[in-house]
């Protein structure tokens, strides 16, 4: 028939070999690119600059007596402030300092209630969150399951009283009102020996 064209097999062949080369070149652009992306999270929020040897900074104030502070709950932030020394009641205490966008934190917070649901009759429990808002708060609260007492750090002033350089931050406080340790970074390896010493 006049005007028909007939197509070459090996056109047809070398039209495929590139179509299918510029598919994979796509394809292996998005997989590295993939491969370039961060996989960790970061094991902590720094506050203050660490040790240049890459190990986690730790505020030192053990011995010394903890600050007097009271605090605001978060289920009630516009009541009355709450006085830490009233709360312990003479028992000792551990106060954790938390935030939401933390992977630590949020990671340690089942820990902390198991140890509240074993130690709770002896230590006084207190998580404090750290500058964000009541309801990202309360959505972490009920996200780990959290039952002990939860107060709000909404500027950053009751870490700073305890020289807290990081997140998580979490203190123990003796009987006596004095800090036995402060452990700044996941503290669920030392969680246990922790509370163990306090009630001792």
């Amino acid at each position: 028939m006049a005007g028909s064209r007939v197509r070459s097999p090996f056109g047809v062949a070398l039209v495929a070999t590139v179509l299918a080369g510029l598919v994979t070149a796509l394809v292996l652009s998005f997989v590295l690119e993939d491969d370039e992306a961060p996989t960790e999270e970061p094991a902590q929020l720094t506050l203050a600059p660490g040790p240049d040897d890459g190990t986690v900074p730790q505020s030192d104030l053990q011995g010394r007596p903890a600050p007097a502070f009271s605090f605001a709950r978060l289920e009630d932030p516009e009541g009355e402030e709450v006085d830490f020394e009233t709360f312990r009641d003479g028992r000792p205490a551990l106060v954790n300092f938390f935030y939401k966008d933390c992977p630590p934190c949020v990671v340690e917070m089942p820990a902390l209630q198991a140890a509240y649901e074993d130690y709770g009759d002896e230590v006084a429990f207190l998580g404090l969150s750290y500058q964000e808002s009541v309801e990202d708060g309360l959505e972490l609260v009920e996200r780990t399951g959290v039952t002990y007492e939860i107060g709000r750090d909404p500027s950053g002033e009751l870490i700073t009283a305890f020289a807290g350089v990081g997140l998580p931050t979490t203190v123990f406080i003796a009987a006596d009102g004095t800090i036995n340790a402060t452990h700044t970074g996941d503290v669920r390896a030392d969680l246990e020996a922790e509370l163990e010493e306090l009630v001792a």
